[in-house]
């Protein structure tokens, strides 16, 4: 099996690859004590290991580190706290072995496999809005002796990895001594569960902040040159620009068109190394009755989205050069099919070329199509837009959307604007009372994970067009460690969502962070992952 990276979308490698040099020595003289990155607010803050799983741990995953690593440049799965793992011949038992004289924070003692096997428990956890995946796939966690753990999986499932690992998290490891002292979940007011990472938890504000700072000993991987971190929470995108001019805050995102005003003074750009992170409009409206049997039709059998002629319509209805203009500055691209590019396993080029006529702007196509689908100007389609109240990572999020509902109400539709938090989204998805709706997303994910939450009715919140064809081959996917088979499974799933316009495919945007350079000289972090701020010891001060 080849060695995966956040680029290719192959199966877990079977075997590790060779350990990186581990990166000791003196930190660089920072010009300040405490680094400020300010982080739009969480929706739920909590010290519960079982809920910190992404996308709620980012606050504290400063503080953690995984089995599994990630190169920040190249985003090659590589040795962390393991240094080495094998997956057996039939997929179904990975075996790790844990690096010598890691330390938790606070003497809270050495690193053990014992803490690997508590750590999963914590993810398994019902608490954990993961569990039902995780205790579906997984059968056991043997500790072969204090270096070693195997993982032991009822079925075989590429997917699991990637929250071993540091791509997506979800298995951070933490002191199973520091668990057994707390007997029992903390809460905001203690302190969260000792990880080994080269930061430490020091405080919490609710509602405002989280501060970290560099461990007190020598960390076995790398020195971070500044003392403290703080995760500053500010929703709003004016309030985080100010902050940054005024110097409360070294580092945020912003949305584009804040971009001029932080470099005009003196701000710079950085952007993620992986460009991953997509945009998409997804269709809240077609589940099955019982995913395990189609032929009991749908819930929502007769709504208007359930016509691929109304799907195509309202793809055809937006401007997507405007809105990278606009929006992105024209540094987003353009994806041709939902969850691919020319860098996918199964990529096919003929969608790129069918594109322009099937999927592109085109507002007289749009009106056609409605048209005949029954709806004109004496009988215009209602259709329902969901506009969150924020999105996470993506700071132009609100502005894009209101954008595109002006777009689709320009072809005749008639739109009714739903505001909610993506809580709220969640509970309405997974009791399937939206029917008629459409919602912008921005995520970032391999091919195993688009199959699953954005093609399938397998994802807790479903929120996808669902083609039975498509939960078939999201389980053949995950059933198999065979790369020659993934590639052929990877390119029917990519036929199926563009010949059946699954989703509207809009841009591929990098992850951006404004800096200011007198403050901090770089960072280098994937900005593709479902948590899109990571390894925040590699922000380098300024000499």
């Amino acid at each position: 099996v080849a060695v995966s990276g956040i680029g290719a979308q192959e199966a877990a490698p079977a075997a590790a690859p060779a350990a990186p040099k581990t990166i000791v020595g003196a930190a660089v003289e920072a010009k300040v004590k405490r680094v400020i990155f300010g982080l739009i607010t969480p929706s739920t803050e909590h010290y519960t290991p079982a809920k910190q799983g992404p996308p709620t741990s980012q606050p504290l995953t400063p503080m953690y580190e995984y089995l599994v690593g990630m190169d920040p440049v190249s985003g090659a799965l590589i040795p962390q706290l393991a240094t080495e793992w094998s997956v057996d011949a039939d997929g179904k038992s990975w075996r790790f072995k844990l690096r010598e004289d890691v330390q938790f924070h606070n003497g809270w003692g050495e690193l053990t496999a014992y803490d690997f096997a508590d750590s999963v428990a914590s993810a398994l956890h019902p608490d954990n809005g993961n569990s039902g995946a995780y205790n579906r796939a997984v059968a056991s966690v043997e500790v072969l002796n204090d270096r070693e753990a195997k993982i032991n999986l009822k079925t075989i499932n590429v997917t699991l990895f990637r929250n071993v690992s540091q791509f997506t998290g979800g298995w951070e490891l933490m002191s199973s001594k520091h668990f057994d002292e707390v007997g029992d979940y903390p809460g905001l007011d203690d302190q969260p569960i000792a990880g080994t990472g080269p930061y430490q938890f020091i405080e919490r504000s609710e509602g405002s902040y989280v501060r970290f700072k560099r461990v007190p000993y020598k960390h076995w991987r790398v020195t971070p040159d500044f003392e403290e971190l703080e995760l500053r929470f500010i929703v709003e995108e004016s309030t985080r620009l100010a902050a940054l001019l005024v110097g409360e805050i070294h580092v945020t995102p912003l949305a584009t068109d804040m971009h001029q005003v932080a470099f005009k003074d003196g701000k710079k750009i950085i952007n993620g190394t992986i460009p991953a992170k997509r945009t998409l409009l997804g269709f809240q409206c077609c589940y099955l009755n019982d995913r395990t049997k189609p032929e009991l039709g749908y819930v929502f059998p007769d709504v208007p989205l359930m016509d691929v002629r109304v799907r195509r319509a309202i793809s055809k209805a937006v401007d997507r050069d405007s809105l990278n203009k606009a929006l992105f500055g024209n540094g987003g691209r353009t994806m041709y099919v939902q969850g691919y590019n020319e860098r996918s396993d199964g990529w096919n080029a003929e969608w790129k070329t069918r594109y322009p006529a099937e999927y592109a702007y085109d507002p007289a196509g749009a009106k056609a199509l409605l048209a005949e689908a029954g709806f004109g100007p004496d009988n215009p389609y209602e259709l329902d837009v969901i506009l969150l109240s924020a999105y996470r990572g993506l700071p132009e999020g609100t502005d894009m959307l209101l954008a595109i509902t002006r777009m689709i109400e320009d072809v005749g539709v008639k739109i009714k604007l739903h505001t909610m938090d993506s809580t709220t989204m969640g509970k309405k998805a997974r009791a399937f009372e939206f029917d008629n709706h459409i919602a912008l997303k921005s995520t970032s994910s391999d091919l195993f994970t688009n199959a699953y939450i954005y093609a399938s009715q397998y994802a807790r919140s479903p929120g996808a067009f669902v083609l039975p064809r498509l939960n078939e081959l999201h389980l053949a996917a995950r059933g198999t460690m065979d790369q020659a088979e993934h590639s052929k499974i990877f390119a029917e799933i990519g036929q199926l969502i563009f010949d059946n316009v699954q989703a509207v495919p809009l841009h591929w945007v990098p992850n951006a962070v404004i800096y200011n350079p007198e403050i901090i000289s770089g960072w280098a972090f994937p900005g593709s992952m479902i948590n899109a701020y990571s390894h925040w010891d590699n922000i380098k001060a300024a000499g």
